[in-house]
């Protein structure tokens, strides 16, 4: 089971790793020349964030054994390719904002934003390239099957806006590629830098999926209960969109006809109206799908710890279990 409680001295350690992640960032994107492809790019890095994949990474790769140093330049690769698919995201899916602050192609335009996208990637690769060289073939390897996995994970979920018969299975695999593969990523290589044993990373791999699937339907479920201000971006867009998220998915199954046709017309539109988001918050709520996909949340999560515990009864993963109940109970 996953504890309600977190130490202090776990909490501040983690600030110390993110404010360790946001100034090798930085230093990435040390450039200034030129400006129409390095200021988007130092803008949209400032804006913050989780940094949820980077610290995994180095968690990770403590946890096995190895030093925050030694994972460093893998987990800033992890990051800024992070950055890459959200900027390309944005565009995509016409969000205005991130972060609560203006998207790249809506500060700029859209040229700007598809170019600060392909230099985030050419920066999470140079970055990459640092890292040790004993693990760096299997790294590289591991990172470039994330970077098109997670494009294929798009693709789909791009194919499900236009679809209203998308199974539970179908959606599965969906987050496990376009969310699911870059946080499984991160936690594999932080044991693979630390050079751990292949049952420490086996492990860490396994907890990486469930945490993936687990931080997706959290998304979808933020995306529909939350606030703009809280979450940062704007609230209900995955409606706006067409998206089949995990409520939209399971609703199919379990709500009255005229629950899910209204449901489908809201999805069709491709606009959020006044009052909508409203009704459709209601319809989930009613037919207990939101409860579903809290519970579903829940047992993801407790299942990628029990990952980590059947390796050595878990006693060298605390850090990481600490920061399941920090993903857990997230607001945004």
């Amino acid at each position: 089971m996953i504890s309600p409680d977190i130490s202090l001295c776990f909490k501040q350690s983690l600030e110390d790793i993110r404010t360790l992640i946001n100034s090798q960032l930085m230093k990435q994107a040390g450039a200034s020349y030129p400006a129409n492809l390095y200021q988007p790019i130092k803008y949209f890095l400032e804006m913050g964030g989780k940094r949820l994949r980077p610290c995994l990474t180095l968690l990770a790769c403590k946890a096995a054994g190895g030093t925050i140093e030694t994972a460093l330049p893998s987990a800033c690769a992890i990051e800024l390719l992070h950055n890459f698919t959200l900027v390309h995201d944005d565009i995509m899916d016409q969000d205005d904002l991130r972060r609560g602050k203006q998207t790249i192609h809506k500060r700029w335009n859209e040229a700007v934003a598809i170019l600060s996208g392909d230099g985030l990637i050419g920066l999470a690769y140079r970055a990459l390239l640092e890292s040790p060289a004993a693990t760096i073939h299997r790294v590289m390897r591991i990172f470039t099957e994330g970077v098109i996995i997670v494009c294929e994970g798009q693709a789909i979920d791009k194919d499900f806006e236009d679809r209203e018969d998308v199974s539970l299975e179908e959606y599965f695999d969906m987050i496990e590629k376009k969310t699911g593969a870059l946080i499984t990523i991160s936690t594999e290589i932080g044991g693979i830098v630390a050079q751990a044993e292949e049952n420490y990373i086996n492990a860490l791999r396994e907890y990486g999926a469930f945490i993936g699937r687990a931080f997706q339907i959290q998304d979808d479920i933020l995306d529909i209960i939350s606030t703009e201000q809280v979450l940062g971006k704007d609230l209900g867009s995955d409606l706006a969109q067409g998206k089949k998220t995990y409520p939209i998915v399971c609703l199919k199954h379990c709500a009255p006809e005229k629950d899910w046709q209204y449901v489908q017309e809201v999805l069709r539109r491709r606009y959020i109206e006044g009052g909508t988001l409203e009704k459709v918050r209601d319809i989930l709520e009613r037919n207990g799908v939101l409860a579903m996909a809290q519970n579903q949340v829940q047992s993801d999560m407790e299942r990628a710890c029990e990952c980590l515990q059947a390796v050595n009864n878990g006693n060298w993963s605390k850090d990481l279990i600490e920061l399941s109940t920090l993903i857990l109970n997230r607001k945004h």
